[in-house]
């Protein structure tokens, strides 16, 4: 089972220019909050009711992933009063043409992307709060057209190990302005898919097969975006 072991906001602070680490040992006297455990090789359990790929489902780029499903909102700039699901499933799009279905809530008839961009993030973690604010508003103006759907899922809030609620991803996609779709994620359900738990993480999925195609803990490097490129000219 992994762990996501509680240590000093400061510490992780200090580490603005990389990621926020919870590998580190827990001091005497703190608590420890266990991720739920997930099947070998596996994360959660996909839709039976949706179309996704078939499995076997994995966890390391190569693997097609599990139609992991969550609370929150398609469309954060323009509305935030209601709560969704946003499934994975959701952005399936197998002839690489497929359209949102007519009463989706990402706009009825509207291409679905050919990328989805997985950001994981925590509203104590400093660095997550640079790349959304420094970071992803440029890079999805760039990529947004090209193909590729960012979601961001809203894993800890204000205190590490703790749940993200619906009221943190509220205040987080006001301040930010966030244009993709963002989730909170109560029981960590994508905590499986990262060899660390480092914040923030980032994830690029081949819509078209739903593969895990770079999953990286940290800032996006050369690599992330030379294989985000290649799967957008394809």
């Amino acid at each position: 089972m992994r762990k996501l072991a509680v240590y000093s906001l400061l510490g992780c602070l200090s580490l603005l220019a990389s990621a926020c680490n919870s590998d580190t040992d827990v001091e005497s006297g703190e608590t420890e909050v266990e991720a739920p455990p997930f099947p070998e090789g596996q994360g959660q359990a996909p839709n039976a009711s949706a179309v996704y790929p078939a499995g076997p489902y994995g966890i390391n780029p190569g693997s097609t992933v599990s139609n992991f499903k969550f609370v929150g909102f398609p469309t954060p700039d323009q509305a935030t009063d209601s709560a969704f699901n946003v499934s994975l499933s959701d952005f399936y799009n197998p002839t690489g043409k497929d359209v949102f279905p007519e009463g989706s809530p990402y706009g009825a008839g509207e291409a679905k992307p050919k990328v989805l961009w997985v950001i994981v993030s925590a509203v104590w973690c400093g660095p997550c709060n640079q790349e959304a604010a420094e970071t992803l508003p440029g890079k999805y103006t760039e990529y947004q057209p090209k193909g590729v759907e960012f979601l961001l899922n809203l894993a800890d809030g204000p205190n590490p190990g703790v749940p993200a609620e619906f009221k943190h991803l509220k205040n987080w996609v006001k301040k930010y302005e966030t244009r993709f779709p963002a989730v909170v994620d109560p029981s960590y359900k994508l905590s499986a898919l990262f060899q660390q738990n480092a914040f923030p993480a980032n994830m690029l999925i081949d819509t078209r097969t739903m593969e895990i195609v770079e999953s990286v803990a940290g800032a996006p490097d050369n690599s992330f975006y030379s294989k985000l490129d290649a799967l957008i000219a394809e």
